[in-house]
């Protein structure tokens, strides 16, 4: 798993970005390409980004939403639902 430095991602300018409330939203397509992992499952909202003078609604996320994403277990939701002998 590739660690993430903040400091590093907004330098990037192949990841893009925008900070909204204080706080900074990165695409989760070029995350994806970032990092070479499949985002599908994190948690995003929709924020208009100005890519090139042209604005787009793009699904972004927080960096945190994003490691939680990636620090949780492969199969934590089949946990519960094996049974186990007696």
């Amino acid at each position: 798993m590739k660690k993430i430095k903040e400091a590093e991602l907004r330098k990037d300018s192949s990841v893009n970005k925008i900070q909204f409330d204080k706080e900074w939203f990165y695409s989760v397509k070029d995350m994806q390409y970032y990092l070479g992992e499949d985002l599908t499952g994190v948690e995003y909202v929709t924020l208009p980004v100005s890519i090139d003078g042209v604005k787009f609604n793009i699904k972004c996320a927080t960096l945190e939403d994003i490691e939680r994403f990636r620090e949780k277990e492969p199969l934590e939701e089949f946990k519960g639902s094996v049974f186990r002998k007696k």
